[in-house]
């Protein structure tokens, strides 16, 4: 008997050591957790995000994955008009557009490079 009781004890305070601390970062973990994330936003894209630029292709290599752009004003990069070439991640994005067409795009910056990451015939 004495060796059980002496167990239920010594249990009971490893279980405090351990799991106590954890226990302890519990509320502030649930309060950082808005549960934002798990639902999605009811509204429509902002302007900003939809917003395509206007440019014309110049050239285009499907070998590197190139295409250099005349392009207008880029307002979500704050990018003067300029030509400058741009990446896409696969010669599908391009798709059959070729120099001299006129066209809608839309561009980020990813890892410090321009990408397109959209485009089209400008109607």
């Amino acid at each position: 008997m004495t060796q059980h009781l002496f167990s239920i004890p010594l249990a009971a305070a490893l279980l405090v050591l351990v799991a106590g601390p954890a226990l302890a970062q519990a509320p502030a973990g649930a309060a950082a957790d808005s549960h934002s994330s798990h639902h999605p936003a009811a509204t429509a894209p902002s302007a900003p995000q939809a917003e395509l630029s206007e440019g014309e292709i110049t050239r285009w290599d499907p070998r590197t994955l190139r295409l250099t752009l005349k392009h207008g004003e880029i307002k979500n990069l704050e990018m003067p008009p300029m030509t400058m070439v741009f990446r896409v991640a696969d010669a599908g994005v391009v798709g059959d557009l070729k120099p001299g067409d006129k066209v809608r795009f839309r561009a980020e910056q990813v890892s410090g490079a321009y990408h397109v990451q959209r485009i089209e015939k400008a109607p």
